[in-house]
């Protein structure tokens, strides 16, 4: 390699700020993002149909409802879905500070939005995680100290929204409201099916923290499987670098439950945060003044048995079938608006997500592009 292009790597390298993949796998990219759109409109054309089922053809047009809209809830509404966002911002700061000693509000503010956007476009929302650590890596944070920051989020939320969660679904079966909504029953399952299957994760993770040994010989062996599976080249670097990962991990865990009044801060945040998710549908059809009196309890709680019902989906964000769950979920409560009133709810926890995470990679690249001429400039 030349001395420039040296030069160039290393001051590029140097301040890297863009998670936008290499161009060799920008192709494969564009295929996903492809398949991504597809997945949204069958989710929306099955969602027509089984409106359709459902009203008849008595729905209301998006100019009826539009005009019929209360302008209270709709700031409600924005003033919900920004404080989702903001309190799982809050989240990433306050481990962050716990990990690190730093509180990182423009980092943990990417960082949100990354995992959000990478969780939405892959299967089983699993490109969030991996994308989240190689962007707080590139900043500097050690990758011990990166994954401990995002595993422990997803830890505290995920324990936190199957805790609400399970709560709501017991509640919801104590009140019956699943009684006269069509495919109360198919929820039902589904929805405990989904509280099993999303415990796998946070059991993996406690046995990490209670039973580092076994973990660990865990660890080593699904290394040498790599090794004769052809993935891993070098098993003692790769195992040694694992271990590594491993005991940081283990180290900034013990260290957030060292700051008792962080971690209930933290706990505190992810219950709120859950707690508002769950209640974006009720919300949803205020805005578009449905008649809920006295029904909070029974659409969080459909919301909830939609969600785990359908979390084992492999699809990215559940499309295709999470809009069909929730218009049966919602039929009685959403009326007429049952149509509008899902696209806006699935707009407010997912597809504003993708156009956030569009943005964000369209504008580091611009931005990394900028800064490649501008380093070719100093070099030349």
């Amino acid at each position: 390699m030349k001395e420039d292009d040296k030069k160039l790597t290393t001051e590029f390298n140097e301040g890297e700020e863009v998670v936008a993949p290499p161009p060799k796998k920008r192709g494969r990219r564009i295929i996903l993002n492809i398949l991504l759109v597809a997945v949204i409109a069958l989710g929306i054309l099955s969602l027509i149909g089984i409106v359709g089922e459902i009203n008849q053809g008595s729905g209301s047009s998006f100019t009826e409802v539009i005009s019929g809209a209360s302008p209270l809830f709709c700031v409600v509404l924005l003033a919900v879905v920004l404080a989702v966002m903001a309190l799982d911002v809050l989240k990433y700061c306050i481990i962050s500070k716990t990990v690190t000693g730093k509180f990182m509000v423009r980092a943990s503010l990417k960082t949100n939005f990354i995992g959000k956007y990478y969780d939405a476009v892959t299967p089983f929302s699993t490109g969030g995680q991996p994308m989240q650590i190689y962007y707080l890596n590139s900043k500097g944070i050690s990758g011990g100290n990166a994954t401990a920051i995002v595993l422990i989020r997803y830890f505290a939320s995920i324990i936190c929204w199957i805790i609400l969660g399970g709560a709501l679904m017991i509640a919801g079966s104590v009140k019956g409201v699943l009684n006269g909504v069509s495919g109360g029953s198919i929820l039902k399952i589904t929805g405990w099916v989904g509280i099993g299957v999303n415990l796998i994760a946070p059991a993996f993770v406690t046995l990490f923290l209670f039973l580092p040994k076994l973990m660990g010989k865990i660890t080593v062996g699904v290394v040498k499987l790599g090794h004769k599976m052809k993935i891993v080249k070098d098993v003692e670097k790769t195992t040694a670098q694992a271990m590594k990962i491993v005991n940081d991990f283990k180290n900034s865990f013990k260290l957030m439950a060292t700051s008792p009044f962080k971690l209930i801060v933290l706990v505190l945040v992810c219950f709120a945060e859950s707690a508002l998710v769950f209640s974006i549908p009720y919300f949803v059809m205020k805005a578009f003044s449905c008649n809920l009196n006295g029904l909070f309890l029974n659409v969080v709680s459909l919301n909830v048995f939609t969600i785990f019902g359908v979390s084992f989906i492999p699809t990215p964000g559940n499309s295709g079938v999470v809009e069909g769950m929730g218009a049966l979920a919602f039929s009685v409560a959403a009326g007429e608006s049952l149509i509008w009133s899902v696209i806006c709810w699935r707009f407010a926890v997912f597809y504003i997500y993708i156009i956030i995470g569009l943005f964000i990679t369209v504008y580091d690249i611009i931005a990394k592009n900028i800064k490649i001429k501008k380093t070719l400039r100093r070099t030349q």
